[in-house]
């Protein structure tokens, strides 16, 4: 009777001549495979790290560009979020472009500024609470020109319970009521200001301003 160690060692011989003409075979490619991922798993890392680094250098030129802004160096704070605007990560490019059109509103180039808030208020990739913030500052910059009606489609969404922008919006509807002489429409608008439990104290005062000033205005009629 043959010892079964012989009929393993044949087994395990063959099946070591199988193995050597695959390799010989598909070595090869099995390498390529192999250098492939490690490549794409090297190139992942690489680009998770490239954005963190481009993410980390557009903060400082942001943090920079707003130590600009309050040290009164606006020329060089403008140079600076244009710098971001044309290359940063999304998010950067976002808020340098509304620092950048705030800055150009209060400065009364009024047309750039537009432009600017206007490009974050339709960029559909944007957070809602900057395409929001964009709009009610389209709506501000447009203010003299526009009219109630006007004023009011644009920021009817904004003045509805428990948005964000209420308040704000609230006082340049009132505003815009003001101007066209629809007095009921501005105090009501006004009153809900003061009312508003999360609304900025100085907000409330002015709003209050206001209503003093309606109801001397109606005295006199």
């Amino acid at each position: 009777m043959v010892d079964d160690n012989v009929f393993r060692e044949v087994d395990e011989e063959l099946r070591r001549e199988r193995l050597a003409k695959l390799w010989e075979l598909y070595g090869v490619y099995v390498v390529g495979v192999a250098v492939g991922v490690v490549l794409l798993m090297l190139g992942g890392i690489w680009w998770q790290n490239k954005q963190i680094s481009d993410r980390q250098a557009a903060g400082d030129k942001f943090i920079e560009a707003l130590r600009d802004v309050s040290k009164g160096e606006d020329k060089k704070a403008e140079d600076a979020f244009k710098g971001l605007i044309n290359d940063s990560p999304a998010g950067y490019e976002l808020l340098a472009r509304l620092h950048l059109a705030a800055s150009k509103a209060s400065s009364g180039e009024t047309g750039e500024a537009e432009i600017l808030y206007k490009k974050v208020a339709l960029d559909p990739s944007a957070d809602k609470i900057l395409r929001d913030y964009a709009k009610l500052n389209l709506a501000i910059l447009r203010l003299d020109a526009a009219t109630y009606d006007e004023t009011l489609a644009a920021l009817g969404e904004f003045i509805k319970p428990g948005a964000m922008w209420r308040g704000t919006a609230n006082e340049v509807i009132a505003l815009a009521a003001y101007k066209e002489g629809k007095l009921d429409i501005a105090k009501k608008r006004y009153s809900e200001i003061i009312v508003e439990a999360g609304a900025p104290s100085a907000l409330k005062r002015r709003a209050q301003v206001m209503l003093d000033v309606i109801a001397t205005s109606e005295a006199t009629q």
